[in-house]
């Protein structure tokens, strides 16, 4: 008996993996639209003073925020990729 998985069963995952990469996309797009829209908000807030400027220091901490998580999901989605590329020559072989 064969303790290797199967064509089918690697393909299954291969493509079950490419969905979940599809996935992080769509979210790494929103984060750095949510980005993008907190230095706007960001650069709108400091050019004024008081409640204005308090948006200000809050559209820069959700800029950074948003930007690093598109950042960590961006490297999510490189390993992702590498990992299906390493089922399909699995596959290849078996």
């Amino acid at each position: 008996m064969s303790k290797q998985p199967s064509k089918m069963l690697l393909l299954r995952e291969a493509e079950q993996q490419q969905n979940a990469l599809k996935r992080l996309a769509r979210w790494m797009r929103n984060a750095m639209v949510l980005s993008s829209c907190a230095v706007v908000l960001a650069w709108w807030g400091l050019a004024g003073s008081g409640m204005r400027l308090a948006c200000g220091v809050t559209g820069i901490v959700l800029a950074v925020l948003s930007a690093v998580c598109a950042a960590l999901i961006g490297l999510g989605i490189r390993n992702g990729r590498r990992n299906v590329s390493h089922i399909l020559q699995a596959v290849e072989r078996t």
